[in-house]
């Protein structure tokens, strides 16, 4: 069953998981229900049928109290959210919250992120239980990709699908804040064939980053906010070895990737640049002069 991402905002309210009810609850429950209201004064009522005649042959009228009027409105508030809390929590198939949720916008399918740190078995799962094609493939990736989808393969047209951005063609009111409009993907309601998504996972120490940004000091990257360029090798080293980063190589500066690492240069040239395409590793480039 398609969902909306409406059932990604009821989950960011993180329901309560017990429907247990106090004793005190239970009491006051039990009292709204058998509380009545007094009339303030009988009133007459005319019997169906034959009346009993008084004395002067006219009819008697006959009295009888109001029946007891139920106090329920409290009652009745307090059950309907029992009832929907025992929904939410009991329903079949909700032991677990989804990773994913589903949108149909008439021509394709939004394809929402709602657990990124679940295990990609579980997005293959919901996949397969909507009747896509679509594997997910946790692949290394440095910290600004973790949790993100971060490229996709497709044997044609027919297959291709977009990714997007948080925020972006939201259901409603929602945005980029919102925990139901985070990556996502969106799949055309032609989709044939297959379809393979990378989504980014944490690197261990030593792994190939599949997904990178362009500088090592990039929002969210593992050198964010320091200063490095223009400082000697002297000084750099102890700044890698705070954020965990050994130097796996060092480069002429100015020079292409393909030409390849020189040796080990004095700890009193400077560093021009730094990348990371293993994680825990560094590659310098260094110049004699600044």
């Amino acid at each position: 069953m398609k969902t909306s991402d409406t059932d990604a905002a009821v989950r960011a309210l993180k329901p309560s998981t017990t429907t247990a009810v106090g004793d005190d609850t239970w009491a006051h429950l039990a009292d709204d229900i058998v509380t009545t209201s007094e009339a303030p004064h009988a009133s007459p009522t005319a019997a169906a049928g034959a009346e009993p005649v008084g004395s002067g042959g006219t009819p008697r009228t006959r009295f009888r109290p109001a029946r007891p009027r139920l106090a329920l409105a409290g009652a009745f508030s307090l059950l309907i959210v029992g009832v929907v809390a025992a929904t939410v929590v009991r329903s079949p198939g909700q032991d677990q919250p989804r990773a994913l949720s589903f949108t149909d916008t008439g021509s394709s399918v939004i394809v929402r992120v709602v657990d990124p740190s679940a295990d990609p078995k579980r997005y293959n799962a919901e996949f397969k239980s909507m009747g896509l094609k679509v594997k997910v493939n946790a692949v290394p990736v440095s910290p600004p990709s973790v949790g993100k989808f971060v490229g996709y393969s497709f044997p044609n047209e027919q297959s291709k699908l977009r990714l997007l951005e948080p925020g972006e063609k939201c259901s409603g009111t929602l945005n980029a804040s919102d925990p139901g409009c985070q990556e996502g993907v969106e799949v055309p309601k032609n989709f044939v064939g297959w379809a393979e998504i990378d989504f980014g996972r944490a690197a261990k120490k030593g792994e190939l980053y599949h997904h990178f940004s362009s500088n090592i000091d990039d929002p969210g990257e593992i050198l964010a906010g320091v200063k490095f360029r223009g400082l000697t090798i002297a000084q750099v080293k102890p700044v890698l070895a705070a954020h965990g980063l050994t130097i796996e190589s060092y480069h002429a500066a100015g020079t292409r990737p393909e030409t390849g690492p020189i040796g080990t240069p004095p700890d009193s040239w400077y560093v021009h640049d730094a990348t990371s395409y293993i994680a825990g590793e560094v590659q310098l480039d260094v110049a004699e002069t600044k």
